[in-house]
């Protein structure tokens, strides 16, 4: 009896491990596309990117934009720069996310290169390092920042802080790995909450595991948050499920929002929950940079919701704004200015420079990242702001 039962079960198994491979076989041919922040994410602790290399990047709709990336020596987006410090010449890295690489720009049109341009016809001796990447937050940079940027000696660090940051502070600490001392060693997407997840390992290493993941667990999760009869009027309507939990569910986590710092003060009591954590890594990089000797400036730029009504035009619509409207809620830039003031770090928000600024397509329509255009006006308000320049000035080697 036991063995016709066993018999009985390593046939099941055999069936289903053939099933398995067969659909991840199917899956890996027909359903492997390309992770399109892939290109933008940082795969080893030693640099943000592969030294010495360069690739392309298309936007997902044809036609928003096309362009390459090169990567210097060291890891960074743009040119080459000197191990040892040129005499004379003031080093400012320039740390941030994808608006800080520079995504849908070329690299002499990035916010770093167009900064340093600006700074040099201004007659300053400086030189800006790109050390943005696609992703990061306080709590990523505060660790890129300690085992990278640091080693190449700035002099000066300006940390673009994006309005995405909360969310991705949220998720990059959900997968870090801590040490003894309590100090994150690393972050590992098959962790979540120090312990490995072997669903998650699962879906890191098979197709057709992420797919059953993407499509079916995450949906089953989202139907739980709104109930079935919203979730299928959602679906009917064409409108995301994540959307209509951040807009219409006041009980909603950070987990369902991305862009949940956006909300304003309809959801104040979640974003400040959730921004002790932010204000935490925050305060890490103050301490960090002050114990040796490294200014810090916080700068803010807007997205474009903040701008106008028809920029971030389709995308917006994705995340449950409203077509054609601009917002006019700025808690957000109040929280990260008033975190700035009482611990006496220099802080710029060009949010007022866009809003002055000529009517033209500062975001892209559907992206959402900035253009060109937008890249000029962040860099332009930074390098005429007398915080900066007053900053950059005390330097004797930067001074005219």
């Amino acid at each position: 009896m036991l063995r016709s039962i066993l018999k009985i079960v390593l046939i099941w198994f055999g069936i289903l491990a053939v099933c398995f491979c067969v659909l991840e076989v199917c899956f890996r041919f027909f359903r492997n596309e390309p992770d399109p922040l892939a290109a933008v994410s940082q795969k080893s602790p030693q640099y943000l990117f592969t030294p010495s290399s360069s690739f392309r990047s298309l936007s997902s709709v044809p036609g928003e934009f096309d362009y390459t990336a090169h990567i210097n020596r060291f890891g960074y987006r743009g040119k080459d720069f000197p191990i040892e410090k040129t005499k004379g010449t003031l080093r400012i890295f320039a740390v941030g996310d994808s608006f800080t690489f520079g995504v849908g720009s070329s690299d002499e049109e990035t916010i770093s290169a167009l900064l340093e341009k600006d700074l040099q016809a201004e007659g300053f001796r400086v030189e800006v390092v790109n050390a943005g990447i696609g992703g990061t937050s306080p709590v990523t940079n505060y660790v890129n920042l300690r085992d990278i940027h640091l080693k190449y000696q700035p002099d000066m660090v300006v940390y673009f802080f994006d309005l995405t940051d909360l969310w991705d502070d949220w998720y990059s600490e959900r997968h870090a790995v801590f040490g003894k001392n309590n100090d994150i060693e690393r972050f590992d997407p098959m962790f979540v909450n120090g312990q490995r997840d072997w669903w998650i390992t699962a879906t890191y290493y098979s197709v057709f595991c992420r797919f059953f993941h993407n499509k079916v667990v995450r949906s089953w999760r989202k139907m739980q948050v709104l109930g079935m009869d919203k979730y299928l009027k959602a679906a009917s309507e064409g409108r995301r499920a994540k959307a209509v939990i951040a807009t219409q569910n006041q009980n909603a986590s950070i987990e369902y929002d991305g862009v949940l710092f956006m909300r304003g003060h309809d959801r104040e009591a979640l974003i400040r929950q959730n921004w002790q954590r932010t204000e935490k890594y925050l305060t890490k990089i103050r301490d960090m940079l002050r114990a040796r000797g490294i200014p810090l400036v916080i700068a803010m730029y807007p997205h474009g919701i903040y701008v106008d009504g028809d920029q971030w035009g389709k995308g917006r619509l994705t995340w449950g704004f409203e077509a054609d409207r601009r917002y006019d809620d700025y808690l957000p830039f109040e929280m990260v200015r008033d975190y700035a003031n009482r611990n006496n770090i220099p802080f710029i928000n060009t949010l007022d420079a866009f809003l002055r600024a000529p009517k033209d397509k500062y975001f892209f329509d559907w992206d959402g990242h900035m253009t060109t255009a937008g890249n000029r006006i962040v860099a332009e308000e930074l390098a005429h702001s007398s915080v900066l320049k007053t900053l950059v000035a005390r330097e004797p080697s930067a001074s005219r």
